[in-house]
């Protein structure tokens, strides 16, 4: 309200339709306003396939299945070539707005790293930005990702009203809401899909740059 009234006082030659239209559109912009993006891993930016070989899916809390697998089987895990470079550009668009990115996954920050470096996305999560379930963070807050962003922001100076937490698990999404974190962003098949990527993208329009 302060902030429409400013709006206001400043431009008091508009018409009142259109200033209010004015002050709305700003203060719509300072909601949506990204500073901080918390990915989940597994079914979010990765898309776990079979491996035959092992009978099982290559989730990254799997160690040795994971890390044995071939560069071929890496970007097949992504969804192939084409979505990685769908995920790349969504994450320098993100970059390109000083928006922090970070990783929060039940799977292990081993299996995590060496797969984004394989597929060329290391570059977008630096390491002390990755949280996998050995991590002491996690650890301290019983594996709950909620508790863990709240922590991060307060750590790192970011507002909540900036933060986003994208994941594919209705559970995590849950008490992010329950306890009011963050807004939340919820996938809903095994992996962020072409459209969901597109309505990530959407969202930056209103983003800060710092």
């Amino acid at each position: 309200a302060v902030l429409a009234q400013a709006i206001v006082a400043r431009t008091s030659f508009l018409t009142r339709d259109r200033v209010w239209t004015v002050a709305m559109a700003s203060l719509a912009a300072c909601e949506c306003a990204l500073s901080a993006v918390f990915f989940d891993f597994d079914s979010t930016l990765s898309v776990p396939q079979p491996i035959a070989r092992a009978d099982d899916f290559a989730v990254a809390d799997r160690v040795e299945l994971c890390m044995s697998l071939s560069v071929d089987e890496i970007f097949q895990n992504f969804g192939g070539a084409d979505r990685v470079l769908q995920l790349r550009t969504l994450l320098e668009e993100m970059c390109a707005r000083r928006i922090q990115l970070f990783i929060i996954s039940l799977g292990f920050t081993e299996v995590i790293r060496h797969h984004l470096h394989t597929v060329g996305l290391g570059e977008y999560f630096p390491p002390d930005r990755i949280y996998g379930q050995d991590s002491r963070e996690l650890r301290q807050v019983g594996h709950q990702k909620a508790r863990l962003i709240q922590q991060l922001l307060f750590d790192n100076a970011l507002s909540a009203s900036g933060a986003l937490f994208v994941d594919d698990s209705a559970s995590h999404i849950t008490l992010c809401r329950k306890m009011e974190v963050c807004d939340c962003f919820q996938v809903m098949g095994n992996g962020l899909s072409t459209e969901e990527i597109q309505s990530l993208k959407d969202r930056l329009v209103g983003a800060t740059e710092n």
